[in-house]
């Protein structure tokens, strides 16, 4: 009687698992959907390697219903398990191909150093200062991230980074492995806080993140900073609002949110932020989640106003004066479709602007959140590299 309920549970253990393994790898397979089911092939893109542990539970499964004549449970632990190595070996392989053919050779050490620290993170008080206030009262705030390393009272370059969230959620310092990692190179990083609806906040998110940018030019002398040497960074909605106040800089209609003088920027990092919200509105793997977000943000839907659309679209305001620019991404983005970034980097050829652009095979929107994972080692690299010249 005992060994039929084990029987029973195995195969319900088994079957129950192999269904959800094959959900996962029609979402890993088809990136839609990142508010939905969609997020199960989501989380195995971004930790592939880590979908050995499933896969050698469910080896453990196979050989106990082997043991147990549970013919059943064999099978469908053994498919389980199959599904969860293709989901572990496919991306990895893919992602460790394209970032050696780029020059970017990851360590398989790094990402089991990481394994458990994913790049996520939230405000951190004893860092925070008040960078302005806004009409109504309000107190913008961001964390100061000081470069380590670098002697007291010496000039340093600095970053200023604008978190995502879709430009409905999200915190400063949401990504803090990004923050010690330019750190230790050097920079001072700046990591901005804006605020967010309700209501639609249509111009004062990229009024806050320039009213930051001035901030930063006011405290160059106290702080020791290199006021030719400001860069701007940003992840998801976060690169899209950097481009904008990287490109948009001159525009009277996208007006600082405090007083104070313009800084330029000297360069830009883009992590699958979108360029061009028109398209936006009507191309992405997780429309509905999109178009949700953008009518929270800007108020209306694109039909409705066309001209925020636009105005918010970086790629409106691309012109041969635009600082050099990186951008980041993974092909398999459910969320910012790659035709994004291939319309940002044509644009930006266009204009002769110098600028960089890497798709990575197999990696999902938001990949730098395992910070060990080949697709984030490779991008570090190459960031490093462009601040090298651009920074």
């Amino acid at each position: 009687m005992i060994r039929r309920l084990w029987v029973v549970f195995l195969t319900l253990v088994a079957g129950t698992t192999l269904a959800l393994a094959l959900v996962t790898l029609f979402y890993a397979i088809i990136p839609i959907d990142f508010a939905g089911p969609g997020k199960l092939g989501f989380v195995a893109l971004l930790f592939p390697l880590h979908m050995l542990v499933p896969a050698l539970v469910m080896a453990v499964v196979a050989v106990l219903a082997w043991r147990m004549g549970a013919a059943w449970a064999l099978r469908l632990g053994a498919g389980a398990t199959l599904v969860f190595v293709l989901l572990a070996a496919v991306p990895a392989i893919l992602t460790w191909k394209h970032a050696t053919d780029i020059g970017a050779v990851p360590s398989l050490g790094a990402y089991l150093a990481n394994a458990a620290h994913p790049n996520v993170g939230g405000p951190r008080p004893e860092r925070t200062v008040v960078y302005g206030t806004a009409s109504n009262g309000d107190q913008l705030l961001l964390d100061v991230w000081r470069a380590t390393n670098v002697p007291a009272g010496q000039i340093r370059p600095a970053i200023l980074k604008v978190h995502g969230g879709a430009w409905i959620h999200g915190t400063r310092s949401g990504s803090p492995a990004w923050n010690t990692w330019l750190n230790d190179l050097g920079y001072d990083v700046f990591d901005v806080e804006y605020r967010m609806p309700p209501p639609d906040r249509w111009r004062e998110e990229i009024g806050d993140v320039r009213c930051a940018l001035a901030w930063i030019g006011s405290q160059a002398a106290t702080l020791n900073l290199d006021l030719r040497r400001i860069s701007i960074m940003g992840y998801s909605a976060g690169g899209n609002l950097a481009l904008l106040a990287a490109y948009g800089s001159t525009s009277s209609e996208l007006p600082m949110s405090c007083f104070g003088q313009p800084v330029p920027v000297r360069s830009v990092i883009n992590l699958y932020g979108p360029a061009d919200l028109t398209l936006f509105w009507s191309d992405s793997g997780s429309l509905a989640y999109v178009r949700q977000a953008l009518q929270l943000y800007i108020g209306h839907a694109q039909p409705e106003q066309p001209d925020r659309y636009r105005l918010l679209s970086p790629l409106t305001h691309i012109g041969p004066s635009s600082p050099p620019t990186i951008t980041l991404q993974g092909e398999s983005d459910r969320v910012v479709p790659v035709r994004q970034q291939r319309g940002l980097d044509e644009a930006l050829r266009r204009a002769g602007v110098t600028h960089e652009l890497y798709l990575f095979p197999a990696s999902d929107h938001g990949f730098d959140v395992n910070w060990g994972g080949f697709a984030t080692q490779a991008a570090r690299e190459k960031i490093k590299a462009f601040l090298e010249k651009h920074g």
